[in-house]
């Protein structure tokens, strides 16, 4: 049995340590913005450099705190231990901690008196160690309660502010939808220990086998209906369709540095979800057609051994109606927040391929577009609050000239939209060539998985085109009184506010997400080598 030592946990001590400290300055009369947010900001980076050192990247390996031998252990020797250490799960926390990062530095640029800084910062940094704590995950029970740490902490998130009325609606619907997803989840967990005895998760994917005793009476329909319950319970997370219709509305009512929270961030903690608990019993059941047990009928009962395909065509299913789903909507959106939100839901689809396919090139590809999707669609969210504060509207109509008026913010947009629809150059289109390639590579009915990606990556060219056009090709409506925040970088107005209206912070976030487009869009080799050796070390550790 491998133990695992407590300073793999150095990355979630930091974020707590700085969220308890947030809490205990607000408790004592303390009310700066600043403070606040650099104690949040200090320890998402600490953390962030602690996950990095684990990977080995240089030259932070030297200050690794997981041993060699813990990471990618292989999973049979985890005995029943709650917890695994595992170059997937730790590239899944450096993607968390990224999404939190910008978030972090964006609200930097909040207002000094905003009041319930404390406890924006404060639940931010809780919601990232829930999904920290996902990722190190080997148990389906410790799984899921990291996941709903995560979830209750976004339920408060996206009401924090009590003053705006769609803001609360939106945080009732997600708890709501946020509890419903809980009770079942946690109801398809009951059933598959009623039908397994076992909440490991690597003892669920692999229990398709009962040696020296037949299987409960009836296991084979507990066990896939208790695998049903966390399809759905776990979609409602991912925003996969037809799971998805609450998170327009809570994307749109939630302040926007929530929303680039949310579809940078949390979402992501449900596809890991799904990769944890669905890829064992993929792989395990293809090995099993490929190597079938040899031992004797008596005391060898094969549960289902074609397990496998049902899920992958499952998973599949899903992916081609989520990326169509999402995109069709999108095209009928008039609202800027809602086509964001159509739209990450259909990102959802082409993530899910990876799932489908469940090989080391296709996890290899998931991974960069869950990477690629925190700086498109988290950064895009940010400039469309910067975008508000400078007064204008939520429709698209109300965005005319605002590329010419304001060229930062005008570049760094076209720059994320023009990722998101896959555009040579930037990491959205390589993201999307090494998904579908993967694809492709499977052969089979696998192929039609990229054909419908590709077909869905063209449409999406539609809706972003049109924002492109009236940004820059469409003369604004005649103003009849002054924006309330004054130009932003570039912009012909005299600023009101530290660079031009927008604040250091979300200026650093807006443009380090931009340079993260392009540089790993033209030297994708950075983090995909890390991706391919995650994946292949998650499948040998299988």
């Amino acid at each position: 049995m491998t133990a695992i030592p407590w300073t793999v946990f150095l990355p979630e001590l930091f974020l707590l340590a700085a969220a308890l400290l947030i809490f205990l300055l607000d408790s004592v009369g303390v009310r700066w913005l600043e403070l606040f947010g650099g104690l949040a900001t200090g320890g998402i980076v600490l953390a962030l450099f602690a996950v990095l050192a684990d990977l080995r990247f240089a030259p932070l390996a030297a200050f690794a705190t997981a041993p060699a031998s813990v990471v990618d252990a292989p999973w049979s020797q985890l005995g029943g231990s709650l917890v695994a250490v595992t170059s997937f799960g730790l590239v899944f926390q450096a993607i968390f901690l990224t999404s939190a990062l910008l978030v972090a530095l964006s609200s930097l640029s909040r207002p000094t008196k905003e009041k319930g800084a404390a406890i924006f910062f404060g639940l931010l940094l809780f919601a990232t160690l829930g999904m920290t704590l996902a990722a190190l995950s080997a148990d389906l029970i410790f799984l899921l309660l990291s996941i709903e740490i995560t979830g209750i902490s976004t339920y408060l998130l996206v009401g924090y502010t009590r003053r705006d009325p769609r803001g609360l609606e939106a945080a009732m619907k997600f708890y709501i939808i946020g509890a419903l997803s809980a009770a079942l989840s946690f109801f398809g967990a009951s059933l598959l220990y009623v039908a397994y005895g076992t909440t490991s998760l690597y003892a669920l994917g692999t229990t398709m086998i009962y040696l020296g005793h037949p299987p409960l009476a009836g296991a084979t329909s507990i066990a896939l209906l208790g695998y049903g319950f966390l399809v759905v319970g776990i979609g409602f997370k991912v925003t996969a369709v037809p799971f998805q219709a609450w998170a327009v509305d809570v994307y749109d009512g939630a302040p926007s540095d929530v929303s680039a929270f949310l579809a940078g961030g949390s979402k992501k903690v449900g596809l890991f979800g799904y990769f944890l608990v669905f890829l064992v019993p993929i792989l395990f059941a293809n090995r099993l057609a490929v190597a079938p047990p040899a031992c004797a009928p008596a005391i060898c009962v094969t549960l289902h051994p074609s397990f496998a395909v049902p899920l992958q065509v499952i998973f599949g299913v899903m992916a081609v109606v989520t990326m169509t789903v999402g995109n069709v909507l999108a095209l009928q959106q008039s609202e800027m927040k809602r086509m964001l939100a159509y739209s990450s839901i259909s990102q959802a689809g082409y993530m899910l391929i990876g799932l489908a396919v469940a090989t080391s090139p296709a996890l290899a590809g998931a991974l960069l577009q869950i990477f690629a999707h925190v700086f498109m669609k988290a950064g895009a969210f940010l400039v469309v609050g910067a975008v508000a504060g400078l007064g204008i509207g939520s429709k698209i109509e109300d965005w005319k000239g605002v590329g010419l008026r304001y060229p930062f913010l005008g570049v760094s947009f076209a720059a994320m939209l023009l990722s998101l629809a896959g555009v040579p150059l930037t990491v959205g289109f390589v993201s999307k060539f090494v998904l579908f390639s993967a694809a492709v590579q499977a052969q089979g009915w696998f192929v039609w998985l990229a054909v419908a990606g590709l077909l869905n990556s063209a449409l999406s060219v539609f809706y972003y085109a049109r924002v492109l056009r009236v940004m820059y090709m469409e003369r604004p409506d005649p103003v009849t009184a002054p924006i309330r925040s004054g130009a932003v970088l570039g912009g012909s107005e005299p600023p009101m506010l530290a660079l031009g209206g927008i604040g250091y912070g979300r200026a650093v976030a807006i443009g380090i997400a931009v340079v993260a487009i392009f540089a790993f869009g033209v030297y994708p080799q950075i983090v995909l080598s890390t991706f391919q050796n995650a994946a292949n070390h998650l499948l040998q550790a299988l």
